[in-house]
């Protein structure tokens, strides 16, 4: 079948070569751009038969979508604008508070080995079993200005879907009604760690997706099949409810205390391509790009409460993909983050993990060489053999807490003020997995019809801006972030797919050099990769490109593996622009 498939595509390629007169890849020197024109037109033609297959395919199911103006012509549910004003200096009697929360949301009948779930990410791999756990973390937080609380939340998952993040949202709020308590949130950001060796919290799983493509295409047909999720409908119930709790206890538990903010030192030293050469520690890499321009630190904040009875907490940011776990294990982890967690709780501090910009951010936990933390991993080893398979994220989530706890020592005063800001956006979405995952109405994307998108629908998402004292910013993003759009550093027109510039100023320059700036990634949704426009290519480039054939047609390979799962060419541009704007509204 592969051999064919080349085949087929060889010939393709030929073709389209012959047809095009187009020249070959040349690669760009001293400024010039990148001559792609051979492999776009290549590409286009391939690309061109895939989006009429996805139009054909999309057509079959029912659409009752509203319009993107109707959308916004009516009352936004479970969405939080944040803050009316925002403050420059604390409010009179200012003081922090925060509360932490905590929930499992793994099903009972996997605990007993009663049932079988499939992961995220990978489609095909399932979890008869559990190794460690997957659960909900979350912190509210309040600045005493009398402007309400803010909620971040962190779920072990690939990522939850808006239409996910508004139900947990709803349930919270009842929850904290329920017990005679009128709430006065103003924010509640649900972010996903996008550990994969977990129950599957999108629809990902491939028998499930199936099942519901035939299910749904045929309601269109007749009354007596209702359309409906590709999600496990048991653990979703697990998910909405852990998840709610998490926040309902977060914000029943809050207390007066101190936050403080510190970085680790840099991990992000890359032997593979020299990224960050002075950093202490190679752990992580840009799998996509050679450039620096992504969070090489773990940016870390722990509260204080000032009753010495209570429990500090410890919220930790950074960008990375949780995937060191072998795909063929057959019991549920939520990789390296809960290992950070299991050292800094057994330092008697609460711990939540948020994932950052890790779009092409992978870890190395090969490379961890610290003599105390491999001699414990290999003495747990000894005593359990099944501990090998897990052996990996141990080791990254040990060493990262170790790095955090030693880190504590350079921490300083955070000001209590605490502004938010948050809007809609809308994203167009052209023809593509994703997008057939959004019209079927299995993966719980808020889609509306949109006749300026070029598959005629997009997805409502969400985007915000946080500040947290006078020097520190916190962007959240809903999905996978390429973290020079943020930072700055994006491929120039002498590398990108198009040879063009990116031409949006990053992100962090427009909140300004005063300020540290973070990213909240894979939040309040989950809408795949964004990329920067000018290096975006429609994913079968990948498949052309990446192969010996290709490379001999097109020359050097560069990664486009991330379009697979994207909403399209103007996910940049579209989030990027929404954030500049929200910033920029906010000062």
């Amino acid at each position: 079948m592969k051999k064919n498939m080349k085949k087929i595509i060889s010939l393709i390629l030929t073709i389209a070569v012959l047809v095009t007169g187009s020249t070959v890849f040349v690669s760009a020197d001293d400024g010039e751009a990148a001559d792609n024109s051979a492999l776009i037109s290549v590409t286009n033609v391939a690309n061109g038969f895939l989006e009429i297959v996805f139009e054909r395919f999309g057509s079959l199911f029912p659409n009752d979508f509203i319009s993107v103006e109707e959308y916004y012509a009516g009352e936004s549910e479970n969405f939080y604008e944040g803050n009316e004003v925002f403050l420059d200096a604390p409010a009179q009697d200012a003081k922090w508070y925060l509360g932490f929360g905590k929930a499992s949301i793994v099903p009972e009948n996997l605990i007993k080995g009663e049932k079988s779930y499939y992961t995220g990410g990978y489609f095909t791999q399932v979890v008869d079993g559990v190794f460690d756990d997957q659960g909900v973390n979350a912190v509210a937080m309040n600045d005493n200005s009398g402007r309400g609380t803010v909620i971040m939340a962190a779920v072990d998952g690939v990522g939850v879907t808006n239409a996910d993040v508004r139900a947990i949202r709803a349930e919270a709020e009842r929850k904290i009604s329920e017990q005679g308590v009128d709430s006065d949130i103003v924010a509640i950001n649900i972010n996903s760690t996008h550990a994969h060796t977990v129950i599957d919290t999108q629809g990902f799983g491939l028998k499930d997706l199936l099942l519901g493509i035939v299910r749904n295409i045929a309601s269109r047909f007749t009354p007596y099949v209702e359309a409906g999720r590709s999600i496990d409908s048991e653990f979703y119930d697990y998910m909405i409810d852990g998840a709610s709790d998490a926040i309902a206890e977060a914000y029943m538990n809050m207390e007066s205390g101190e936050l403080y903010y510190f970085e680790t030192a840099g991990i992000g030293r890359s032997e593979r391509n020299g990224n960050y050469p002075d950093d202490e520690y190679d752990y992580l890499y840009n799998k996509r790009y050679n450039l620096e321009g992504y969070q090489h630190v773990i940016a870390c904040f722990k509260f204080v409460p000032d009753n010495a009875q209570s429990a500090p907490t410890v919220f930790a940011n950074l960008g990375g993909h949780p995937t060191t776990i072998n795909r063929a294990t057959k019991l549920l982890s939520a990789d390296y983050p809960h290992y950070i967690e299991t050292k800094i709780n057994e330092a008697g501090m609460n711990f939540m993990f948020i994932q950052g910009a890790q779009s092409p951010i992978s870890v190395s936990a090969g490379n961890v060489k610290t003599e105390e933390i491999l001699a414990e991993v290999e003495a747990e080893i000894a005593e359990d053999a099944r501990i090998e398979d897990y052996a990996q994220p141990k080791k990254l989530g040990y060493e990262f807490a170790r790095l955090i706890v030693e880190a504590q020592d350079n921490a300083t005063k955070v000001a209590p003020v605490l502004n938010v800001k948050m809007a809609e956006v809308t994203v167009p979405l052209e023809f593509g997995l994703l997008e057939l995952g959004a019209v079927s109405g299995l993966l719980g994307m808020t889609t509306v019809t949109d006749a300026s998108a070029p598959s005629g629908y997009s997805v409502i998402s969400e985007v915000g801006y946080i500040e947290l004292g006078s020097d520190i910013a916190v962007v959240t993003v809903p999905g996978e972030l390429v973290p020079q759009l943020v930072y700055g550093n994006v491929v120039d027109k002498t590398q990108s797919y198009l040879g063009t510039d990116w031409e949006y100023e990053a992100t962090a320059s427009v909140i300004g050099e005063d300020k540290t700036v973070l990213v909240m990634g894979l939040c309040n949704d989950a809408i795949g990769y964004i990329v920067p426009d000018n290096d975006y290519a429609p994913f079968i480039a990948d498949t052309i490109w990446n192969n010996d054939f290709g490379v001999s047609l097109f020359g050097e390979y560069h990664s486009h593996y991330e379009e697979m799962l994207s909403t399209g060419s103007r996910a940049g541009s579209t989030i990027i622009g929404a954030l500049n704007e929200l910033v920029k509204d906010s000062k």
